[in-house]
């Protein structure tokens, strides 16, 4: 079984922007429920009521001339796209909570809250996965076998900063052409600026 992390090509895509108003004023300003700062494995759908609006938006130079995502990945999350909503739903509902969201254009689109952690069933190769000394992931490696039954996870080893899935997940999106996102098996590496071109380019 191949295991992969998702990372978010922000070199050719836009980043999506909360409405931390909005966020705030739903969730009582919980910071458990700031789901504009917060990613954290827990479910919200009991706190927001109505969709959470979002945006797409050039904010600097270097985003000009970027296209809008399909899909990103947000501190171990992910936007869905209607389309992407559509293609992923029935794979990774096992696995996590989608929240509702509404662009600037007024399309729906779903946060995927990935519910979970490989520590939770001993997965992590302790022995394996390392940090360096100041606390970043150097390698982070997992019991494949353990999660057989786990389309998506993620792991408190590294703050829950990245999301991995199994092969069929990278195949489905492929498949489906959604953009926005890549793969690596360099397992919590996060940092598109840090892969070759080609690499992004054959997502």
């Amino acid at each position: 079984m191949s295991l992969y992390t998702i990372v978010f090509d922000n070199i050719h895509y836009l980043g999506m922007i909360w409405d931390s108003t909005q966020v705030a004023q739903l969730s009582n300003n919980d910071m458990d429920h700031r789901i504009d700062m917060n990613g954290f494995p827990i479910r919200h759908g009991d706190v927001f009521k109505e969709p959470v609006r979002v945006s797409f938006e050039e904010r600097g130079k270097e985003d000009e001339g970027l296209a809008k995502p399909d899909i990103a990945a947000l501190q171990g999350r992910l936007y869905l796209s209607k389309a992407a909503y559509d293609v992923l739903a029935d794979l990774l509902k096992e696995d996590g909570e989608f929240l509702p969201l509404i662009d600037e254009g007024g399309n729906n689109a779903y946060l995927f809250t990935p519910l979970r952690i490989a520590e939770d069933i001993d997965a992590l190769d302790t022995a394996l996965s390392k940090k360096n000394e100041w606390g970043d992931i150097e390698h982070l490696a997992f019991f494949e076998e353990k999660l057989k039954d786990w389309m998506v996870f993620r792991a408190e080893f590294n703050g829950y900063y990245t999301l991995q899935c199994k092969e069929i997940v990278k195949i489905t999106i492929q498949r489906a052409k959604l953009t926005g996102v890549f793969f690596t098996p360099d397992l919590g590496n996060y940092f598109s600026n840090q892969f070759d071109e080609k690499v992004i380019s054959d997502h």
